[in-house]
Parts: structure tokens; sequence; C-alpha cells
């Protein structure tokens, strides 16, 4: 058997010194703070004011022909029924446009609606007399 080593005593926390208190005065509950107002108003993600949309014409233009892209690729990709169900085609199945053309267009069409979404809007700036305006398209 093992030899059990003996248990060292744990060392007890400091206990703080009490005042004492003269007879003659109770002691008083102190009243609960009350929590600081708000004062702060935050605006909601939903109002953007005069801000208008996050992203521009040229934005939404790239999007859509992303997807253009996208949906040209699964077209592609699908190619269509195989003219008599009984008999094998490999060269119609394993095809150029299902195998290399198809893919080549769906990731086209991944980056360009990427590169839709990084893009930034470009500022135009029309001066009329003494006042500058500054909008995004």
């Amino acid at each position: 058997m093992a030899k059990q080593q003996p248990q060292r005593p744990q060392p007890r926390a400091p206990q703080p010194q009490r005042v004492p208190q003269s007879p003659q005065t109770p002691a008083r509950k102190l009243a609960p703070t009350p929590a600081p107002a708000r004062r702060e108003r935050r605006e909601s993600n939903f109002n953007l004011g005069n801000q208008g949309l996050i992203f521009g014409r040229q934005n939404f233009l790239y999007m859509g022909i992303g997807l253009a892209l996208i949906l040209v690729g699964l077209l592609a990709m699908a190619g269509g029924a195989m003219p008599d169900p009984n008999k094998w085609e490999p060269e119609r199945i394993y095809s150029f446009q299902r195998i290399t053309l198809a893919p080549i267009l769906m990731v086209a069409g991944f980056v360009v609606i990427i590169i839709g979404i990084f893009k930034k809007n470009s500022p135009i700036v029309s001066t009329d007399g003494d006042n500058v305006t500054t909008t995004t398209l």
C-alpha cells in the first residue's frame, strides 16, 4: 500500500475588522443608487435616413451580370435530354460544354458577384455656382 501524505491545513482568508458601533447611533441602511439614465440614442440599422442604399447602381449591375452567368452555366451543365433513353452516349454527357464550359461560366459568375459586392461606389461631384454636391451612383 502506498503511504498517504499528511494533508496541509488550508490558509484562512483574513476577516474584515468590525468597527464597534456606539449604542446611541443605530446602523442605517443605505438606499440603492438608481441606474444611470440612457442619454445616448442609437440609430436603427434599418433607418438609413439620407444615406440611401448601401449598393449603388453599378454594384447591382455587376451582381445581375454575375447571376446571369451562373444561370447560363447551370443551363449549359443541364445540356438537355438523351435522344434515346435506351442508348448510352458518353460523348454527349462528357462533352466540353458540360465538363469545362459550364463550371467556368459559374465560377466567373461568382467572381463577378463578389466584385459587385466589394466595389466601392464612385462619387459624382456636381457644381452649381458656389455649391458643390457629392452623390454616389
